[in-house]
């Protein structure tokens, strides 16, 4: 049996839940693909949680496995995108804190600041309140969580196009009525 037809009877197991023909596939690809995440993330401990995640993927996908599409390419394409969404996320994660850490050092400086921070928040919860719920929760799954487009259409079970149309929706509406709350702030301070 060549190494091609041995990986195609290794990839039909797993497909059937065989976690010994799994395990083998980790194990062939396991240091390829530490290399090539590592090059990637520069660090030991993003790479190892990416390949896990990307595995994982694997695993809860299997059934949708072609026996004959090379494998390998399947699972850099999926580490690839699994490290782009973790990276994405991560920076998401970094900016809020950053601004949330400065919103806060505000806050502690003064009333006067700490009442402005209180009532920009209120206006932002007014703001995204007004969005239907769907709508407004694929909004706060794009923009606070950093999931993609086609991450929020797998988890919410519906189409990419919905999703896009939603969030337009959504992004059109919040940016409408931060223009509104803008003009009331500026006629209040100065008018």
């Amino acid at each position: 049996m060549n190494p091609k037809e041995s990986e195609i009877e290794l990839i039909k197991a797993f497909k059937k839940g065989d976690t010994k023909a799994f395990e083998k596939l980790f194990q062939k690809y396991h240091k390829k693909l530490f290399s090539f995440l590592f090059n990637l993330l520069n660090s030991k401990e993003d790479t190892e949680e990416i390949i896990q995640e990307t595995f994982l993927r694997i695993w809860e996908t299997r059934e949708h496995f072609w026996e004959e599409y090379p494998f390998e390419s399947l699972l850099y394409r999926i580490a690839r995108n699994t490290s782009l969404n973790y990276n994405r996320k991560r920076v998401n994660r970094a900016i809020f804190e950053k601004n949330f850490s400065f919103i806060a050092n505000l806050s502690a400086e003064s009333a006067d600041q700490y009442l402005l921070f209180k009532e920009t928040q209120s206006i932002i919860e007014t703001i995204l309140n007004g969005l239907p719920p769907k709508r407004k929760e694929i909004f706060l799954l794009q923009k606070v969580e950093g999931l993609s487009r086609q991450e929020i259409a797998e988890k919410l079970q519906i189409s990419v196009i919905t999703v896009d149309h939603q969030l337009f929706k959504a992004n059109k509406y919040v940016k409408d009525e931060f223009k509104k709350f803008s003009l009331l702030m500026f006629n209040i301070l100065f008018l």
